[in-house]
């Protein structure tokens, strides 16, 4: 299905599952495709109705011109929210993800529930970047890409991806500039700031991996102090991207978290 944005752009969106709604917020140039089944179908079965969407310029959703913000994305959210008549829901970020989540509690405190953040980036100015944070934008093998940002992968690991990039590509055709695009909107006016933590109305679930190379692990340690009564995980070993365990690993820490009782994950 799709949604409209207040500028127009056109934006691909789908819910499975039933119960409370969480929306998946992919990072910087990904789209829903980054979440994989493993993830998604865990967290329906613990109870949950799960909200994919391809922000713009990524998979389905349409040209997202070259004037918006991480703002603007975070009122794409609220765009697809209303389509599909949901009128709070947790949100589950990851990376860049995490500060559009910022901004979009910050904005809308009534719209969001829980929050779940996998090595996300705050809005602390001091925790800094780490030496691959600009590997997805320079590499032109995606597949060799993401398992450099996965930590320690194994060959199965490599096996799983190579079938999940080809799932993704049926689905929708690759769009390489999505993430330059991204990174220019972060670049451009309107950054949260750490302060906005404090809007935060329910504790958060922060998850992050010792061996991320692309933001270190003072953004969860920010994420965690700002947003009062917050618990931080981290996962030893775990790079930017989880490997296919990692992310059976998350679900379940997910569906503790946000799943509906008597209900298994």
């Amino acid at each position: 299905m799709f949604a409209t944005a207040r500028d127009g752009v056109e934006l691909w969106w789908h819910r499975s599952g039933m119960g409370p709604a969480v929306v998946l917020i992919p990072g910087r140039g990904d789209s829903s495709d980054l979440f994989p089944p493993l993830l998604v179908d865990r967290l329906v079965a613990a109870g949950l109705s799960i909200i994919a969407m391809d922000p713009r310029d990524t998979g389905l959703s349409g040209d997202g011109g070259d004037t918006y913000t991480l703002a603007t994305m975070a009122d794409d959210i609220v765009a697809v929210l209303d389509a599909a008549e949901v009128g709070q829901v947790h949100t589950f970020a990851v990376s860049m993800g995490g500060m559009i989540t910022v901004d979009l509690v910050s904005r809308f405190p009534d719209r969001v529930g829980a929050s779940v953040f996998v090595a996300a980036m705050s809005p602390h100015p001091a925790a800094g970047i780490g030496p691959d944070f600009f590997a997805g934008l320079e590499s032109d093998d995606p597949l060799e890409m993401i398992l450099a940002l996965m930590g320690s992968p194994y060959e199965t690991d490599r096996a799983w991806l190579v079938q999940e990039l080809e799932r993704g590509a049926q689905r929708a055709p690759s769009r390489p500039e999505a993430g330059q695009r991204h990174m220019a909107a972060s670049l451009r006016f309107g950054w949260p700031e750490l302060h906005q933590l404090g809007t935060f109305m329910t504790p958060a679930l922060v998850i992050h991996g010792t061996a991320d190379l692309v933001l270190p692990t003072d953004h969860a340690e920010a994420l965690a102090a700002g947003i009062q009564g917050s618990d931080l995980l981290l996962i030893e070993g775990m790079g930017h991207l989880p490997t296919p365990s990692e992310w059976t690993e998350i679900a379940r820490l997910v569906s503790v978290r946000l799943g509906e009782p008597g209900t298994s994950s």
